[in-house]
């Protein structure tokens, strides 16, 4: 059995993880580890691959199929094999796309991959039919007319709502009709903050951020969920980074989908939520620890966020 055969036996029988080396028709060789959980209706993967040069990669197949593709660290593509136009995503991007069949390639461009992905099936993802989006209308039109179909033209930066999610999914710890249940909702969840952002963004080109901005952009978030306690201030997050304000408001709500004020109130908000859960610290302790002197502007800030006041986790 060649290396090929050998990566197609595992990953048919794939039921947690597995660990591989992929030589492809032209010698490109890398080490691929691929985690692939398989419910009803859909299979969820997290793959990392290292190779030193491109790898390419045959895929035919019959089954329609609807695919929820982020790539998170480095750039890959898509192709037909009767078609030169390559679908490329680059770090920490993401594509919805329908495909009737596929017959093509795939290609790992980057010294190092790191990719999630749902490839879900009839009937699941008729279930996710719904036209109230413009981008979703014309999404399904498409998948009824059995035509391929992507919802937006772009790839659109991984937001930070939706990496939560898939971290998530990553970590499930259900078991039996529950882990059916959690993997479907998260799902439609996830699905839905794609739609979200491809209908805001209403076929434009995100900004393109330069790579040496983006590990800045970066690091200004790590900074900011290191110090969510401190007062913070744009102009001292964007020194701290090594970037410039415009760059920092622009770039950080490109990347990660929300303002970075945005993101600290998540953080807050979430970190509140868990002390409320966890210990037995009060209502009134929890707003000020987390910088509110009133404790009804925090209930009402709180209620905003997660649309239930924090004093139902305490009854």
């Amino acid at each position: 059995m060649n290396d090929n055969e050998l990566k197609a036996s595992l990953i048919t029988n794939l039921s947690e993880n597995c660990e591989l080396h992929y030589i492809d028709e032209l010698g490109a060789s890398g080490y691929m580890n691929i985690n692939e959980i398989k419910i009803d209706g859909a299979d969820i993967f997290t793959a990392s691959c290292k190779q030193e040069q491109e790898i390419t990669m045959r895929e035919q197949t019959e089954t329609p199929t609807l695919n929820m593709y982020f790539s998170l660290q480095g750039q890959s593509a898509a192709w037909e094999a009767q078609s030169k136009d390559r679908y490329v995503l680059n770090d920490n991007e993401h594509v919805v796309s329908f495909m009737p069949s596929f017959d093509g390639y795939y290609a790992l461009s980057s010294p190092e991959i790191k990719s999630f992905g749902i490839s879900l099936y009839e009937p699941f993802f008729r279930r996710l039919f719904a036209t109230d989006m413009d981008c979703l209308k014309r999404f399904w039109d498409k998948v009824e007319a059995g035509k391929m179909a992507e919802i937006s033209k772009h790839g659109l930066p991984v937001t930070a709502k939706q990496q939560v999610l898939i971290n998530e999914i990553q970590q499930c710890v259900y078991s039996g009709h529950m882990r059916q249940l959690f993997f479907e909702s998260k799902i439609i969840e996830l699905f839905l903050l794609q739609a979200e952002q491809a209908d805001s963004l209403d076929g434009q080109k995100p900004i393109k951020i330069e790579r040496h901005n983006v590990d800045k952009l970066h690091a200004a978030k790590q900074f900011v969920q290191q110090r969510m306690f401190d007062p913070l201030t744009l102009n001292g997050i964007a020194r701290e980074a090594g970037l410039n304000e415009f760059m920092l408001k622009k770039g950080f709500k490109e990347l990660f989908g929300l303002t970075v004020f945005g993101y600290l109130n998540e953080l807050k908000m979430n970190y509140a939520r868990q002390v409320l859960l966890d210990t037995n610290c009060t209502v009134y302790e929890v707003a000020y620890t987390i910088g509110y002197n009133e404790p009804y502007n925090f209930s009402k800030a709180f209620k905003k966020h997660f649309g239930y006041s924090p004093g139902e986790l305490k009854r």
